[in-house]
Formats: structure tokens, C-alpha cells, sequence
């Protein structure tokens, strides 16, 4: 039907401006002191062996300058680039509001309050400093938290409380400031009095707590972390904590979800019947949501609760910096982008099936500017707002009462190896696994490939399969993707791609997740992160023309020992203009969330005589429909169209 036609006419006109579209994204990694930002697990350079972690492909955006007018190209058939997902819940965009924590008046908690009213936000993430509430040993001050919760819970705004970290008393280590925080772990007997205060304080009111942050970073469970003493905490809170409030879910405390072996070992220690909810935190900045492949990062985290008791997924921090930082000390990301990032990974992860999402942060932190505020003068200024601020605020006026439709774009998909024959492939190395033609499980065909692997040492596991030919990529894709009959287990599928330089650079596909067909894919656009760069000197970006040499099962989680058997089918190449529409119903009207990355634009199908369309800041204005369509020109800036199917 002519309602369900999106066209690509052509490229916008130049405007799109943000320096998201034109920057070379060559970046070091480093982490975050202070509040973290987890990379990826960071891989080990070598000179062959494939490496671990998610690859976040560089943006290296051109734009395409119109040039004159032409006519529209017959619609394609829409795919999705993401494995299949629906919306577990309602829209639920929320933020890392930090008032009772870093808000230094107490008198004037209405301030920043009436600011999150005005964002819509429904669901905020409050710490409950240990340090804050009991500076000495049963010396209990309550000022900044009381002040905190009345001005948020008196609007009607839901609240996730975070409970630790350690205060400098309450710890064995020796050097702590005794009234300040501490990131050692604390003495159970004294936390778990702190907990119990905390919760009985509040318990009529806050009924979700998530146990520490990030207790898998070094920064934050000092001298490193330590999964089974975190789960003897997280066991013992969470039992207080129910027997305060029998109702109360707790949210496991934040975790990378790019490296699943912190999670494993929660659920090895006993403690996977202790939280209700688990807690991410996947930053992929400065990439963007697209390039970092942000709406596959829930995939390992899912085959493991396939494996130990599903769980519902929160994304209890999620970021990018406006300018240099200490994720990105260059400042690859400016306001716009970030404002822009907001709205794309918000909706990327509800889509993946995320419950819900809460932005870091609210206010800029000095040399860190996360926040939908800047700096100001200081911390009780929240009078200099960024485009950020507008995009939530946005985000939530349109979603509110919103449902998921589906999401189309304009990639195509064509395979590129059907494994109905494994002639030319051979094992080269790493003697882990054997490949073999089954039919057993097919997707398309008359066979697949089995991968059988074994994984005997606590080291970096791994089997590659190499072509005696390498094969060539058509064109210029812009993914690479292959699907999957999972064993519930964490392992990565990863490529081997030969470019026109010589290079060898390595690109993580996906998980392999859960038994059952599912697609995994990867951007191959951009430039791959030192580890990831196996052979040859270059650029570390994929010049075309271009070869597939090899595919790679990894283990990703070296203390990870065991055999299993997979099933792999029709790797493709996935080509076409990058734009995305992300279609909801909204009562009677229908609303299309409609961006792109370098920039285009398309012709949507309507019933309506005009369509409005509202900004990624709250702009309004009125597009008319001619011949049933409706014109849109698309940047990275998402916008939002009101119409009739």
C-alpha cells in the first residue's frame, strides 16, 4: 500500500554542520577518572591474534551536495539493520539528576527541581551518599536528601536510588578522608546499617534501589574490583532491603555490558536471584549511536540472562560529552551532535528493548560536559542550557503516550556466503574448533556452516577460519552481518577484512547469543581501534576495494572454559543510504521519529493534506502533502512528523 512507501529522493542540500558530520574520528582510548566511562573491554595489541571488544566504528561522514533536481528512485524494501526487537514498556527517558548528591543548597532544591517538570522526565537516578546521611558513625544528616526528595517525589517524578559508595569511616583502609567518600568496600555490618536507615527512611516513597555503581571499574571498587565480595554485599542489601519494603526491586549496580565476566561471576557467586532489574551502562562516546553499534550492546547481557533468569534491562547511565573531556580529550563532539546522540540512542535502546534510560547527566561537571546545562557559575546555576536540554524535553513531549510501530530504513541486505559449500575455507590457527557443513539447523539453503569450538584455557581463546581466496566486498557497504543459531553463550563472531592498503582490520559482528536464528551486524565504515588493526600500515579505516579473509568465533570472556556448537548462515553485506524511521502511533495520528546521519532526503507515503513536523529542539512548522507525499529534508538532527498514514 502507498502508506507503508518511504523514498530516497536524494541527498539534502549542504546545512547539516555539526562537526558529527565531517570529522575523521581518529581517537586514543582512555577512561574516565571520577564518574567513569567505560570503553569496551580494551583489546590487547597483536600482531595477528584477533582482540577483544565491541568495534566502534570512527564517523567519517561526507556530505552530499545537491546538485540539481531529479527524480525520485523507486522505494526499496525496508530491513532492519539491528536484530529484530520490540519496545519492552512505554517510553521511559529519564536522567541522572544528582540534586540530592551535588546540589550544594538545600533551601533551593526547587530550582533545579522545576527543570526536570519542564524536561517531562518521569524517572530520575539520585544518589544516597553514604557520606551525605552519616558523616560519623551514627551521626545521621538527612538535610540534603530530605531537601532532594521533596522537591522531586512533590512532582510526581519516580525515583531510582543508588546506595553507596563507602564512606572513609566505614572502611579498613587506612587513608581515607574518614568523612568523605571512599570507592574500598566497606565494612558489612556498617553498610548494611546505612541501608537500613536509608530504606526505612524512605521506604513509602522510593521502591527501586540499585546496589553501588559500576562496582566492575577499578575506579570504583578499589584496589580492583572483586566480583564475589560484591555480590556477598549485594546478597546481604538486598535482603535488608526487602525485609524493610517486601515490594522494592533492586537494580544491579551498573555495569559495562560490553564484558559480561563481572555479570558471570555475580551469577557464579550466587547472587543472580538478588536483584530484580539489570543495570548498564553502555557508552560508546564519542562515537555515535550508530557507528558504536549502541543497539546491539544489550545482546551479550541478554544471552546471559538466557542462560541464569531473564531479567528486565535498564540503561541506568548513558552519555555523551559536548567538548573535551576525559573520555575525549579532543572534544570530537560538540552540542549539536550531542543533543542529536540523545535522541537517536534513546530511541535505539527502547527499541532494542531497554525499559528505561537516564541520561548523564544533568549539569556539566568542570573539563566534563555531559550535562544539559553548562557549567555556569557554579553548581546552583542552572540558567545556561544546551541544545541537549531541548532535544529530552522534545523527546518526551512527543513520545508521551506513544507506541512502537516498527522501524523501517533504506538498507538493503544480499549475501555474500551462503555456506552451502565450505570449499576455500581452512583453519589456520588456534587449533579450538572445526567448521562443517550441517543441516541440522538451516536459514537459508540447504546447509549451514557448524562451528564447533572448544575453549580449554583461561586465556584468549579463540578460532579463526580463513579463506584460501579472500572474497570480495561489493561496492562500498556500509555493514557486514551473518545469522546466528546461538548456544546461549557470550562469544563474539568477528571478521577479518583486507582493504585496498594491505591492511588486516578485525570487526566484531555481535553475540552469539540465544538459541534460535537471530541476525548480528556491525558498521565497517569507520576507523577500527588499535587492537583491532591486525596487519599492515594505513589508516586503520576500510579503503574499498575490499575483502572478506576470515571469520572469527571469540571467547570474549577469557575466564570462560568449555565446548559448545553454533550455527552460522548467509553472511551479507548490507549496502545503501543510511536513514532511519522509527514509526509510532500516537491516538489517531501517526508519528515518524525520521533522521540521517550524512544527511538525505525522503518522500513518505500520507493520508493527510499537511504533515507537521517538530524539531529535535521543539520547533514547530507545517510540510504540505502533494500527490500523497510528504517531503522531509533529514540530517543527523532527528525530526519528528505528524500525520496520517
Amino acid at each position: 500500500m502507498r502508506s507503508d512507501v518511504l523514498r530516497f529522493l536524494l541527498p539534502r542540500e549542504s546545512g547539516v554542520g555539526s562537526r558529527e558530520s565531517v570529522l575523521s574520528r581518529g581517537l586514543a582510548h582512555t577512561f574516565r577518572l571520577g564518574v567513569a566511562r567505560l570503553w569496551p573491554r580494551l583489546p590487547t595489541p597483536d600482531s595477528r591474534l584477533p582482540t577483544i571488544g565491541y568495534r566502534l566504528s570512527a564517523i567519517l561522514i561526507v556530505l552530499l551536495i545537491l546538485s540539481g533536481a531529479a527524480p525520485a528512485t523507486p522505494a526499496r524494501a525496508l530491513t532492519p539493520l539491528a536484530p529484530a526487537a520490540v519496545p519492552a514498556s512505554p517510553p521511559s527517558f529519564g536522567l541522572n539528576s544528582h540534586l540530592a548528591s551535588r546540589y550544594p543548597d538545600p533551601s533551593s532544591m526547587d530550582v533545579p527541581a522545576s527543570l526536570l517538570s519542564d524536561l517531562g522526565v518521569t524517572w530520575v537516578r539520585e544518589d544516597f551518599h553514604w557520606h551525605r546521611v552519616e558523616p560519623r558513625r551514627d551521626a545521621w544528616d538527612w538535610t540534603f536528601t530530605d531537601a532532594a526528595m521533596r522537591a522531586i517525589l512533590s512532582r510526581d517524578i519516580q525515583v531510582l536510588g543508588v546506595l553507596g559508595p563507602s564512606v572513609g569511616w566505614g572502611t579498613p583502609y587506612p587513608n581515607d578522608t574518614p568523612n568523605d567518600v571512599s570507592y574500598y568496600p566497606p565494612d558489612p555490618d556498617a553498610f548494611d546499617a546505612y541501608v537500613r536507615a536509608v530504606v526505612t527512611r524512605y521506604r513509602r516513597y522510593i521502591h527501586h534501589w540499585e546496589i553501588w555503581n559500576e562496582p566492575d571499574h577499578g575506579i570504583f571498587w578499589r584496589p580492583q574490583p572483586d566480583v564475589a565480595a560484591y555480590t556477598r554485599l549485594l546478597i546481604r542489601t538486598a535482603a535488608t532491603i526487602r525485609s524493610i519494603d517486601p515490594q522494592a526491586q533492586i537494580v544491579l549496580g551498573g555495569i559495562n555490558p560490553f564484558d559480561t565476566t563481572f555479570l558471570r561471576g555475580v551469577a557464579e557467586n550466587g547472587g543472580w536471584g538478588s536483584f530484580d532489574v539489570i543495570g548498564i551502562h553502555p557508552y560508546v562516546d564519542p562515537y555515535g549511536p550508530e557507528d558504536g553499534n549502541l543497539i546491539a550492546s544489550t545482546d551479550a547481557v541478554r544471552a546471559l540472562a538466557e542462560r541464569y533468569g531473564k531479567r528486565p534491562l535498564w540503561v541506568t547511565e548513558l552519555g555523551w560529552a559536548s567538548g573535551p573531556g576525559d573520555r575525549d580529550p579532543v572534544g570530537l563532539t560538540d552540542e549539536q551532535a550531542q543533543a542529536s546522540y540523545l535522541v537517536r540512542s534513546m530511541l535505539d535502546l527502547w527499541q532494542a528493548g531497554v525499559e528505561r534510560i537516564f541520561w548523564y547527566s544533568f549539569k556539566d561537571d568542570p573539563g566534563n560536559p555531559y550535562g544539559l546545562v553548562r557549567a555556569g557559575t557554579g553548581r546552583t546555576d542552572y540558567r545556561s542550557r544546551k541544545p541537549v536540554y531541548d532535544a529530552l524535553r522534545t523527546l518526551n513531549r512527543q513520545l508521551a503516550g506513544a507506541t512502537f510501530v516498527e522501524r523501517r530504513d533504506l538498507f538493503t541486505r544480499s549475501t555474500l556466503v551462503s555456506f552451502d559449500s565450505l570449499r576455500g575455507w581452512r583453519r589456520t590457527s588456534q587449533p579450538n574448533g572445526t567448521l562443517s557443513l550441517s543441516t541440522a539447523q538451516l536459514h537459508g539453503g540447504g546447509a549451514s556452516a557448524q562451528l564447533d569450538y572448544s575453549f580449554t584455557t583461561r586465556q584468549n581463546d579463540y578460532v579463526a577460519f580463513e579463506r584460501e581466496q579472500p572474497i570480495p566486498l561489493p561496492g562500498q557497504p556500509y555493514a557486514l552481518g551473518v545469522w546466528v543459531y546461538g548456544d546461549g553463550s557470550t562469544h563474539g563472531v568477528k571478521v577479518w577484512l583486507r582493504d585496498a592498503e594491505g591492511e588486516l582490520l578485525q570487526y566484531v559482528l555481535g553475540s552469539v547469543g540465544p538459541s534460535g536464528w537471530h541476525f548480528i551486524s556491525a558498521p565497517i565504515g569507520g576507523q577500527v581501534e588499535p587492537g583491532n588493526h591486525l596487519e599492515g600500515t594505513g589508516n586503520s579505516r576500510l579503503d574499498f576495494p575490499a575483502s572478506l579473509q576470515a571469520i572469527v568465533l571469540d571467547d570474549m570472556v577469557d575466564s570462560f572454559v568449555g565446548n559448545g556448537t553454533i550455527y552460522l548462515d548467509d553472511l551479507s553485506v548490507i549496502a545503501g543510504h543510511e536513514i532511519y524511521d522509527l514509526r509510532l502511533q500516537r491516538g489517531g495520528d501517526s508519528l515518524d521519529v525520521l533522521w540521517s546521519p550524512p544527511g538525505a532526503r525522503v518522500n513518505l507515503s500520507t493520508r493527510s493534506a499537511e504533515g507537521r513536523l517538530i524539531t529535535r529542539d521543539g520547533a514547530e512548522g507545517v510540510v504540505p502533502a502533494e500527490g500523497g507525499r510528504i517531503t522531509v529534508n533529514l540530517g543527523p538532527a532527528p525530526v519528528y512528523l505528524i500525520h496520517r498514514r
